[in-house]
Parts: C-alpha cells; structure tokens; sequence
C-alpha cells in the first residue's frame, strides 16, 4: 500500500479536534448574531433604506428585507389538484479538437398533473448549434465565441425559454393552481461580469421568458437544494456596522471602514463565513418558510426591471432550501402561498428535492456513451458527406491513453 495511513492518522485526528472546536465556536457566534438578529423586527425600513446605501460601497452581497424579520409562514392546505412544469439541461461544448465546431444543449422537459384528472408528459428535446449565428455573437467588428461559460449561460438561457413554451402548451388551458419550477437560482449570476453586448444578449431573452410567463398568470420558481447564499447574512453584517447612519444617508463603506482604521478587527467580521441557511435553520420548522427578502445582487437590481429576484427559505426535513420567484410572483400573497405549497410538496413527494425537477433532470443529462454515439454519428454525417473526419493529434493521443 502506498498510502502512509500510520502517519496520516494522527492528522486525522488533529484535524477533527479541530473541526470540531471551530464548530462549537460557530454555535456561539450565531446564537448572538441571531439574536441581533430578531432584535431588529420591526425596523425593516430602516434596514432597507440601509441596504439601498450600501448597495456600491459594502464588499458582500445583501438583501433587503420585505416581510417583518421574524416572519415564519405555516404551510397552507396543499391543494388536491395542481400541475406543474419544470425544466432542466445538460450540454456537449465545443470540441476544438473534434471533427466540427457544434455544441448541442439538451432540455429534459416534465409536465405533472394531480388530482382527479392526473396527467404527465416527459420528453427529452435535443438541439444541435452549428451554424454561424449559433457559435458566435456578433458585436460590432467582434465575433464572441459561444462556449464555456457562455455556453452554461445560454443553456440556462433555453431552459427558461422551454419552460414557457410548455407552460403555454400545458398550464394555459388548467383553472387549478400551477406551477412553472426551475432547478437553481433564477439570478443569472454570471451575466453580471459579462461585456455589456453579451448581458444584453442573453438578459432580453431571459426577460422576455418572465414577461411570457407574468402575462399567463403562471407563478415561476426555483428551488435550490444545499444553498450557499450569504445575502441576508450580508443584511446583519449591515446591523453590526458601526458606520451604518441612515438618518445622515450614510451606509456600510468598506473602503472607509472606521473599524479598521482604529487598528480593530471589523465588527461584521464575526459573520465571515457564515450563510442564510445557519441563520434561520433553528426556527423554522417542517413545511414552515421564513421572511421574503429582495435580493440586491446587481444582475437583479440593475437588469431585471419588474422582475427583481425575491426569495424565502423553506424547511423540508433536513434540507433548508431557498426558493426564488420574481417580484410580480413575490408580492402577489396568493401566489406567493401557492409557491409555498406546491414547491413544498413537490419535494416532500421526492424526499427531499421536486419531484419534477427530478424527472426534468433525468430526461436532459447525457451520459458518457450518448456522448460517444454522438460524436460517432457527425463522424458519420461527415463521411457520408464526403468530408474527411478532422480529429487533432491532441485529441487522438488522449483516446489512445484512455483506450
């Protein structure tokens, strides 16, 4: 064995003594911060008014509060009939060393009915990008290739799209309460640092999916499993600065913090490293969500216009997820409860995640033999084509070490 495990072993345990000391440690921070926390009920607009102050001067991501903070919201009565549709995909980038330059993106595409008249459709829709206009953005005198990044952008981008195309197909005709539900945030993050020619490209379409669906009067979500999101732990870092003075019109401003400036660590810094989910994970409890927050990521705020990005946390037993709806979703209260409900259910009924994002999941990923058989069938187009196959040594040298 060439694996010292005699030697690793007393790491091991030095390392889990001291995990175990930094969590104890954790515990007592959030105990105060949470009571810090609650202490601030009733001043939400005090603190919203502190977030807009500190949107361009705090380092860290913050939310805005919209419900009172110590809102906890019991589970409604689930309805008997209600249908959802949800989407999810999966792609094939860009092979600089294959035959041709194509991507394909697949979307896994479910629609679910319950009650009295169950239905379901499932349908895996694979789309293959060559063209031109496909694999390039243009902008002036510059061509953008559309890959990596770009290309999870435009996949999350066409996940939207089809979602509303089966609402449209699906839901339109249905007088029971519906839902349209996607995997992950509804936040395209990623356009945020984007060049403006590409955050234009692909924000109008993502606008135009939500507008579609605002005028269906189909409340759109997003259940994210596992969130890593700090935004409302942003929030409290807001109410440990000691620079924060709305009534001078003044917020956090990092650059200028008076903490550091005296030769102290910063107050807020008790909250590094720190996200939403540990702060709210003690009081809420199953089927119950927490208070709505606007997120006050730049994307949303500068970008999304009517459709600003609103969340909750949501318990479903051992998971704390966030649930994500745009703002004509969020301050509708009905809507918001019909969210609650279905969402809650829709994982309750999967053990933990939606059921129709696990169906939508199954029918978009592409295993590793549906890539080979793909990338078998170009060859093939191309023969028949009678072009001649264009693999690069580099490609063939890694087929021939991976056999």
């Amino acid at each position: 064995m060439s694996l010292n495990l005699a030697a690793l072993s007393e790491q091991i345990r030095t390392m889990s003594q001291q995990v175990a000391l930094t969590v104890r440690q954790r515990d007592e921070q959030l105990v105060q911060l949470r009571q810090r926390y609650l202490r601030e009920t009733g001043r939400e607009q005090y603190w919203a008014k502190a977030v807009e102050l500190s949107k361009d001067s705090a380092h860290w991501l913050l939310a805005e509060p919209v419900e009172p903070l110590d809102t906890v919201r019991d589970l409604d009565n689930v309805p008997t009939d209600y249908a959802v549709v949800a989407t999810d995909g999966s792609h094939i980038d860009v092979d600089r060393h294959g035959e041709v330059n194509c991507y394909l993106i697949n979307i896994g595409q479910v629609y679910i009915r319950y009650g009295a008249q169950p239905e379901a459709y499932l349908e895996s829709s694979p789309r293959l990008y060559f063209t031109e206009a496909d694999l390039y953005i243009a902008h002036e005198t510059q061509r953008i290739p559309i890959e990596g990044a770009l290309l999870s952008i435009r996949r999350d981008i066409e996940e939207g799209i089809a979602l509303g195309r089966l609402a449209g197909q699906y839901l339109t005709r249905l007088s029971i309460p519906r839902l349209a539900l996607q995997d992950g945030t509804l936040i395209r993050w990623a356009l945020a640092n984007a060049e403006p020619a590409i955050r234009d490209h692909y924000l109008r379409q993502y606008l135009t999916y939500l507008e579609q669906m605002q005028q269906y009067g189909i409340p759109v979500a997003s259940y994210i499993s596992r969130t890593r999101s700090p935004e409302v732990m942003g929030l409290l870092r807001l109410m440990l600065c000691p620079d924060v003075r709305v009534d001078d019109r003044r917020g956090a401003n990092c650059i200028q913090c008076s903490d550091a400036k005296r030769g102290k660590i910063p107050s807020c810094m008790i909250c590094q490293n720190l996200i939403d989910a540990d702060l709210f994970a003690p009081w809420l409890q199953e089927g119950q969500r927490g208070p709505l927050f606007r997120s006050f990521s730049r994307i949303s705020i500068e970008g999304y216009e009517h459709h600003q990005i609103h969340f909750f946390f949501l318990r479903i037993g051992r998971e704390l997820a966030r649930v994500e709806m745009p703002a004509w979703v969020a301050t509708n209260p009905q809507l918001v409860a019909h969210v609650h409900a279905l969402v809650y259910d829709q994982a309750a009924r999967g053990q933990g995640y939606p059921v129709a994002l696990q169906r939508a999941h199954e029918q978009a990923v592409i295993r590793s033999p549906e890539r080979r058989v793909f990338e078998q069938m170009v060859a093939g187009a191309l023969r028949q084509a009678e072009l001649s196959p264009g693999f690069s040594a580099k490609r063939e040298s890694k087929q021939f070490v991976q056999g």
